[in-house]
C-alpha cells in the first residue's frame, strides 16, 4: 500500500517537495494549496525597479505542480490523529505531512505586501508615480529577507539617483551569522549614498503628514515609502506555532516537536538564522524529501546544516554572494557576475520548483 504524503502549501519549498517525491510510485502525493497562481517572490525587486517584467515573475500552479492538486485552504493539522482539515469540510489523513504554507503579512494601510504580485504591482505604480525627493525603505521586525530591503534601496537609487533614499533597519547590530553580508551590503549602502539608519525600530507612521516615528521619538519623513509588515504563520496553525507566532521546529531534522512524520519548511518555521530565503526553503525541501524517502526505506537519519546561498542585487548591473548556514557565513561581491546570477535565476527558478533542476 502507498504511503500518503500531504504537502500543506504549494509554494517554493511545497512545489520542491511535492514534484520530486510525487516520482516516487510508493507514495501517494498531495498538495492543499488555494491560489491559481505561484509567484517568484524575490521578483517584486524587479518588477518595482523596472528591471523585470510581470510576466516572468508568475505562472499557473497547474503548470508547476506534477502531483495532486487540492485548491482549498487547509483549517487545522491535527497531528495527534494525523489528519488535514480542509475549509470544503474535507478531511485527509497522511502518514507524512509537510507544512510550507509560508507566513502572512500583517495588513498595513497604504502599503502594499512585497510577497504577492498583486503588491508588486501597486509598488510599480507607486514608483511610476513617484515626483518627490525622499524615499523610504524599511521594516518593522521579522521579516523574510533581511537583504530585501537593502536590495530594493540600491535598485531605487539606480531609477531614482537624485532622490534621497533612506533605509530604516531595525536591527541595530546583526547576529554574528549574518555580519558578512550586513557588512558588504553597508559598504555598497555608503557608496551609493543610501543612508542606513540601524535600531530604527518603526512605532508609527502618519501617512496624511508622511512621518515615519521610531520607538525613541526618532522622525523621518518621505515621499515615498516602501515598509515591509511583521510575518507570522496563518490562525489555520494556531495550535501548532509558538510565541513567535511560528511554527517550531528541531532546526537539525525541520520535524515539529517529537513527531517523526510532521516537517515544517520554509517561511513559516521558527527558524530566523540564516534568514527566511528561498534558498534555505530550497534547500530545507531537499532534505525533506531525502528524509521522507529514507524512512520509507528503512534508512537512517540525516541532519540539516541549514545550508543557504544566494547573489541579491547591488544596483547599477553590479551584485553580491551569500552563502551561510548554522555554523558559518561569507560574502563576496559587488560583481556584475553575480548580478547576472541573480537575474538569471528568476528564469531558472521555475525548473527548481518543479524539481527538474538543483
Amino acid at each position: 500500500m502507498k504511503r500518503k504524503v500531504v504537502i500543506v502549501g504549494g509554494g517554493n519549498a511545497g512545489s520542491i517537495v511535492a514534484n520530486k517525491l510525487a516520482k516516487n510510485t510508493d507514495l501517494e502525493v498531495t498538495v492543499i494549496e488555494p491560489s491559481e497562481y505561484h509567484y517568484y517572490q524575490p521578483g517584486t525587486v524587479d518588477i518595482v525597479g523596472g528591471i523585470g517584467k510581470e510576466e516572468e515573475m508568475i505562472k499557473n500552479t497547474s503548470d508547476i505542480l506534477h502531483a495532486r492538486w487540492i485548491k482549498d485552504y487547509a483549517t487545522k493539522v491535527d497531528v495527534e490523529n494525523h489528519t488535514v482539515f480542509l475549509k470544503n469540510g474535507d478531511k485527509i489523513d497522511y502518514d507524512y505531512v509537510v507544512i510550507a504554507a509560508g507566513v502572512k503579512n500583517k495588513k498595513l494601510e497604504g502599503f502594499p505586501e512585497w510577497h504577492t504580485i498583486e503588491g508588486a504591482k501597486l509598488m510599480k505604480t507607486m514608483a511610476d508615480n513617484f515626483e518627490g525627493k525622499k524615499i523610504v525603505v524599511g521594516y518593522f521586525g521579522l521579516i523574510k529577507c533581511p537583504a530585501a530591503p537593502f536590495e530594493l534601496s540600491f535598485i531605487l537609487k539606480q531609477r531614482f539617483p537624485k532622490a534621497d533614499i533612506t533605509l530604516v533597519n531595525p536591527v541595530a547590530q546583526p547576529p554574528q551569522i549574518q555580519k558578512p553580508m550586513a557588512e558588504i551590503l553597508g559598504k555598497i549602502a555608503k557608496e551609493l549614498g543610501v543612508q542606513v539608519i540601524r535600531g530604527f525600530k518603526i512605532k508609527e507612521i502618519d501617512r496624511q503628514n508622511k512621518i515615519i516615528e521610531s520607538e525613541n521619538g526618532e522622525k523621518i519623513n518621505y515621499d515615498l515609502a516602501f515598509i515591509d509588515t511583521p510575518i507570522r504563520a496563518g490562525e489555520e496553525f494556531s495550535n501548532l506555532v509558538d510565541n513567535s507566532g511560528l511554527i517550531p521546529v528541531n532546526k537539525e531534522t525541520l520535524r515539529f516537536k517529537d513527531y517523526d512524520n510532521v516537517f515544517a519548511i520554509g517561511d513559516i518555521t521558527n527558524i530566523t538564522t540564516p534568514p527566511k530565503t528561498g534558498a534555505i526553503a530550497h534547500f530545507e525541501a531537499n532534505y525533506v524529501v531525502k528524509e521522507i524517502q529514507n524512512d520509507l526505506y528503512g534508512q537512517g537519519k540525516g541532519k540539516f546544516n541549514g545550508s543557504a546561498a544566494c547573489a541579491v542585487y547591488n544596483g547599477y548591473g553590479k551584485g553580491a554572494f551569500i552563502y551561510m548556514n548554522y555554523e558559518k557565513s561569507y560574502a563576496l561581491g559587488p560583481s556584475s557576475i553575480f548580478f547576472t546570477a541573480k537575474k538569471t535565476f528568476a528564469h531558472i527558478y521555475w525548473l527548481t520548483v518543479e524539481g527538474k533542476l538543483l
